[in-house]
């Protein structure tokens, strides 16, 4: 479409696509698992802080370098949800480790929020497309719709002698019409078939 031909949007509407590309994002990963994760790292990592070091050899001390573990983890369930279990477990064992490492893990605060942010990480399911409702297991033979593939649509049965669109009285004289391949006679027979019935 050339350019002179697009209309402007507004910004309401730039605003309502971008929420709505943003809702789309957020449902496809573990969300709030890992927010919950980014926290508790954040919250480790400034209890962590506020302690004195007392170790001069290491560069970071370890509490730091747990924290810095758990937002890592949190980042990632955001950016590469497909490998969820294993980031979250690293999550939920970087909080067991801060307990140690970080002043009891941040006051608890950050080894219970690791804890619960990883298990809601782990248990994360993206979601399915409803399956449709299945018929059940005896009319389907009966039916004749075990042989159907999935998704495709039921057929209509018919009753004996009607067409679509119709009475089987008023198509009885259309029939012999429209199949000139039979001959009269056995129309003939046909319709006092019908007739009889």
């Amino acid at each position: 479409m050339p350019a002179h031909a697009r209309k402007r949007r507004g910004a309401a509407a730039v605003a309502g696509a971008a929420r709505q590309a943003g809702r789309g994002w957020r449902r496809s990963r573990p969300f709030w698992g890992a927010v919950v994760i980014l926290v508790a790292g954040g919250e480790t990592a400034a209890v962590r802080f506020t302690l004195p070091l007392r170790t001069t050899w290491t560069i970071l001390p370890a509490g730091l370098l747990i924290a810095g573990g758990m937002i890592a983890c949190g980042l990632l369930l955001l950016f590469d949800p497909a490998q969820r279990s294993l980031y979250a477990v690293a999550a939920i064992l970087l909080s067991i480790t801060a307990l140690e490492t970080s002043h009891l893990g941040g006051y608890l605060i950050g080894t219970l929020l690791g804890l619960g942010g990883g298990a809601t990480a782990f248990a994360w399911v993206p979601g399915l497309p409803a399956a449709p409702p299945a018929a059940p297991p005896g009319f389907t033979l009966i039916l004749g719709e075990a042989q159907r593939p999935p998704g495709a649509p039921a057929r209509r049965h018919r009753q004996s002698g009607s067409r679509p669109g119709g009475s089987p009285a008023r198509l009885a004289g259309t029939e012999s019409r429209s199949r000139p391949g039979i001959s009269p006679g056995i129309q003939r027979d046909r319709q006092r078939e019908r007739d009889r019935d």
